[in-house]
């Protein structure tokens, strides 16, 4: 099977997602605008990739504001279908998600949900404080031999957006909602039961714990050198006091549990691409709950770097723990080809409605502005979602194909790098290439059941003769 003819197999898989045929077909002509685009990312350039003109652009533009379609009922077909992929890394079985948050700077004076973001990173390239859009995103690693993808599954805005009646909680789900709780929401929402999460360290925290377990879901977090733990409390029927009685053990220091190399367990794991040698401890401690155990795997490498890790799961080995932890860099990644390489946050949707914001703004309530705005508002950052989850399927598409159809697309690159994956299997940029460089054959040698030039032509055929001969051209 061709390249073209396995990604339009995968897409026409997303009809019963939309309502309406043309909503469909777009869609499609989107993402192959994506695949295609050479210029700087707009819904413009997308047009152009496809060899369409201005008489389309505003079907393309209305795509984003459709209500035959929503969001979380895209993503969620696209997790579905990705979950029966036979490429899935699996840990004992087991899927294994990864989620992490991501920080936009958006200079849009009228751009809903922008707000004054802080930024920890300490790259010298990036200002302690920006203007932006804040998302929480959760992927699914996929692999085949030593090559790994996070394929990014939903990235939700999560920030700056005031609701004008808060959602009611369930007991125990704190009083307010917060990045971390919203992380986990997402990650129950999306993720299948039974799989692994793995999660940075902001997120390890005894909420997504509480709502990990009620969904069957299992945590993989570093935690803070300086986080206590306790030991298992045991009743002493003899002694009794007044008050409360006690439900935790004695606190435990985990940075004290550190021993000298030479008296930790020792394993050869694979990380970041090397197999290398790790000193590992496993205790069982109470952490987040004074009934449910937690397993902390305390990490020290040959030179003197050590962590603290966390699993929910008490089933798993040290190496198996530390191993999976290491592939949470892979989201990083992820992050980096969506904006280098596709331009994924590169929307630009402003809402004339909306007040001027100030030059460092908090919050948007929704509540300060009439109903009607206040629905343009939230269609407005449905199409940021769109925009953003949109370059994220085809991300996901290259990922794919990069998997599947290793030697292809090496057969059909038409450049030459100096440094190639040493894995074996191509990377996005390499797979958009051998995409680019087919092209002229997907549109002249294309088999009848492509949708792509019979989607081309239903837009060109209206036209009039000297513009749709213009454009063929």
């Amino acid at each position: 099977m061709e390249l073209s003819q396995r990604l339009e197999h995968i897409l026409e898989g997303f009809r019963p997602v939309f309502s309406r045929e043309a909503s469909f077909r777009w869609f499609v002509l989107l993402v192959w605008g994506i695949l295609l685009n050479t210029q700087p990312a707009a819904v413009t350039s997308y047009v152009n990739a496809l060899g369409l003109g201005e008489a389309v652009y505003q079907q393309a533009l209305h795509w984003f504001e459709s209500r035959a379609f929503s969001v979380k009922g895209l993503c969620q077909h696209w997790g579905q279908w990705l979950s029966q992929h036979t490429s899935v890394y699996h840990i004992r079985g087991e899927q294994v998600y990864v989620g992490d948050g991501i920080k936009v700077a958006k200079e849009g004076r009228k751009m809903p949900g922008v707000k004054r973001l802080h930024q920890e990173s300490e790259d010298v390239s990036k200002p302690e404080w920006i203007r932006g859009h804040y998302f929480n995103a959760l992927s699914l690693l996929l692999s085949a031999g030593q090559a790994c993808f996070a394929v990014p599954l939903i990235l939700q805005l999560q920030d700056g957006l005031i609701a004008e009646t808060p959602p009611v909680k369930a007991k125990g789900q704190g009083k307010k909602a917060t990045l971390v709780t919203k992380m986990a929401d997402l990650c129950t929402t999306y993720a299948k039961t039974g799989s692994y999460v793995v999660l940075d360290a902001y997120f390890a925290c005894a909420p997504v714990l509480s709502r990990f377990r009620r969904h069957a879901l299992h945590l993989i977090s570093r935690v803070r050198c300086s986080t206590v733990a306790h030991a298992p409390f045991s009743v002493v029927p003899t002694v009794k006091g007044r008050g409360r009685p006690r439900q935790w053990g004695s606190p435990v220091k985990l940075q004290t549990l550190f021993a000298p190399l030479h008296q930790c367990q020792q394993a050869q794991v694979w990380l970041y691409g090397h197999l290398t040698t790790v000193y590992y401890q496993c205790f069982e401690l109470y952490w987040d709950s004074p009934t449910t155990p937690v397993l902390f795997v305390l990490t020290q490498y040959p030179n003197g770097k050590s962590l603290i890790l966390l699993s929910s799961d008490l089933t798993l080995s040290g190496p198996e723990v530390i191993a999976a932890y290491g592939l949470r860099f892979k989201i990083e990644v992820t992050f980096r080809t969506l904006v280098h390489l596709l331009g994924g946050f590169a929307y630009r949707f402003w809402l004339k409605a909306m007040a001027t914001a100030p030059t460092w703004p908090t919050h948007l309530n929704l509540a300060d502005y009439p109903e009607t705005v206040q629905a343009q508002i939230l269609a407005k950052v449905e199409a940021f979602e769109r925009f953003i989850n949109l370059n994220a399927i085809a991300l996901g598409l290259l990922q794919i194909l990069a998997l599947e159809y290793p030697t292809q697309v090496w057969a059909y690159f038409p450049r030459w790098f100096r440094t190639l994956p040493k894995h074996g299997y191509p990377s996005e940029r390499i797979t958009q290439l051998a995409l680019q460089h087919h092209a002229e054959a997907i549109f002249l040698k294309s088999p009848p059941t492509l949708l792509l030039p019979k989607f081309i032509a239903a837009k060109l055929n209206p036209l009039p003769p000297q513009v749709s001969q213009s454009l063929v051209t």
